[in-house]
């Protein structure tokens, strides 16, 4: 009974150790996992990392879930604030002969975001090579353009102000395209890896925009002028994406 005993147990501790084994050598994500992909560009120069950019080429944050230790849910995320300032000072003639102090003082902004949700397929069955085929829809929305601009006057007989507002619509964008690539993993949960895409691409930017001018000048009645209209821009493509490039890959 007693050798039965410790046999059993011998067993049931080499099958342990096999496992754990296994499970070690493992180098690839399985079902359940997370991983997260950064770009790396300027190999043959300067190396940087930088986010991926999706098929309408804006960077966004790759993360992949996998669903089967062969399927992974892929989403992407990005978002991109613009806000330019910009400031000129400087002697001018104006209308009257006289040297005037100038100022120009100019703001824009915008804010745009994206999501995107898509598949991949993993194909290999080696220890370390895992090329994989898939498909992604890309979704974009540009936000609304304001800019702002003062302009002043000082000379001898005072200041002449004037102040224009603009307000454009944003639009919006949508890439439905396929992806291919592979990774080869360099140790366990971290890879190197090459992606392509090609996808088809429509984009929407514009639409209605508005705007107005307030002139105060040295002397007299405030003068105020506004202007409306439409201004639309559309592009469709079809081709390779700027989403080809070497990925850095960690998973968890």
């Amino acid at each position: 009974m007693k050798k039965i005993v410790i046999a059993f147990t011998l067993i049931l501790a080499s099958t342990f150790i096999v496992n754990a084994q296994s499970e070690d050598d493992r180098l690839k994500p399985v079902e359940g996992n997370w991983g997260f992909s950064l770009n790396i560009t300027g190999i043959i120069n300067n190396i940087a990392i930088e986010n991926n950019k999706d098929s309408l080429g804006q960077y966004n944050i790759i993360a992949r879930h996998y669903l089967k230790d062969n399927l992974a849910l892929r989403l992407g995320f990005g978002a991109a604030y613009l806000n330019q300032n910009s400031f000129n000072e400087d002697s001018v003639t104006i209308a009257s002969g006289n040297k005037a102090l100038q100022t120009v003082d100019s703001t824009t902004s915008r804010f745009d975001f994206k999501v995107s949700i898509g598949i991949e397929k993993h194909l290999g069955t080696t220890k370390r090579l895992d090329p994989y085929v898939g498909a992604d829809l890309s979704i974009i929305r540009i936000g609304v353009t304001k800019t702002n601009s003062d302009l002043s006057q000082t000379d001898v007989t005072g200041t002449h102000k004037e102040r224009i507002s603009l307000q454009q619509d944003g639009g919006a964008g949508f890439g439905l395209g396929a992806i291919a690539g592979f990774n080869y993993f360099i140790s366990k949960n971290l890879s190197l890896g090459v992606e392509f895409g090609y996808a088809y691409t429509y984009v929407k930017a514009g639409g209605d925009f508005s705007g107005s001018k307030v002139i105060t000048p040295v002397s007299g009645a405030e003068i105020s002028t506004s202007v409306f209209g439409k201004a639309s821009v559309t592009e469709i493509s079809i081709g390779a994406t700027a989403t080809g490039g070497i990925m850095l890959s960690f998973f968890f």
